[in-house]
């Protein structure tokens, strides 16, 4: 499903492990070399073509292998916002297939840790080449992406736009509890202790498993190969959703959850992406 706001563009063209935390992520895109990623999209490309996560329901959202293979011969030589999007926009199934290859060309050792409340600002993108270590709640804005690499955990809420589109993306996203209306992307696995509630019905989460405690996803269509989740409520009953976030039927549940968490979080110490 689409994200972003698009732009038009023609043409073709972390820190060490151990690390002390920081409170901000610093920003900047990623360099791309246009051989490197063919080269790794080419070692993934058999597995990617047969994986039912990217051709399952695939002509239905307009998705085909033989225009992943003209996205993949022409990647941008940075990667920003802008470029991103018009790289890889559409189905989200087009974004999930850009992090694997991104993943098999740019996955490199080391840990980025990063303490308080951390919020990437609307519109803007924050990468990371290993793994990502939040300390506190990660929020997002809208239209705000972060691409990961490696893993990326949040020791607290995980808190997308429930008003417009935003982008998690990682190997491996872990939360403690989470709210977003836009996309978590994940190649191995979407993992949430307390309760994720994915909202609204623009965007849809993929990834191989999610694994947790309570998953709330009544509204959208989401692409997960296996659920391992004490509760999940697919039904649109509200009470139930409701009585499962700890809500009133009465709230409007994504709003109000999304007060909740941010109230509730661990983060003393605000910081900024």
């Amino acid at each position: 499903m689409s994200g972003l706001k698009q732009s038009s563009q023609a043409g073709c063209g972390g820190g060490a492990a151990g690390e002390p935390p920081v409170a901000r992520w610093p920003s900047g895109g990623l360099p791309l070399d246009a051989q490197r990623i063919r080269a790794s999209y080419e070692r993934v490309r058999p597995a990617l073509a047969k994986d039912r996560l990217f051709v399952e329901n695939a002509a239905e959202f307009d998705v085909d292998v033989a225009e992943l293979d003209l996205r993949m011969a022409c990647p941008p030589a940075h990667l920003d916002t802008r470029t991103l999007w018009d790289w890889l926009d559409g189905a989200d199934q087009y974004r999930w297939a850009g992090l694997r290859v991104l993943a098999d060309a740019y996955t490199a050792p080391g840990s980025l840790r990063l303490t308080g409340r951390v919020t990437v600002p609307e519109g803007s993108l924050r990468v990371a080449t290993g793994d990502v270590v939040v300390e506190g709640d990660l929020v997002l804005e809208e239209q705000a992406m972060v691409l990961v690499l490696g893993k990326l955990t949040v020791t607290g809420a995980l808190v997308g736009s429930v008003w417009d589109y935003s982008m998690a993306a990682a190997t491996e996203v872990s939360c403690r509890d989470g709210v977003t209306s836009g996309e978590i992307l994940a190649l191995d696995a979407i993992r949430c202790t307390g309760a994720l509630y994915l909202s609204g019905n623009d965007y849809s989460c993929r990834a191989p498993l999610f694994d947790g405690g309570v998953l709330v996803d009544f509204e959208r269509s989401n692409a997960f190969g296996r659920v391992d989740a004490d509760e999940r409520i697919t039904e649109g009953d509200l009470t139930a959703a409701a009585r499962a976030l700890g809500l009133s039927a009465d709230d409007e549940l994504d709003q109000a959850y999304t007060d909740r968490l941010l109230a509730a979080g661990p983060s003393t110490a605000p910081g900024s992406g």
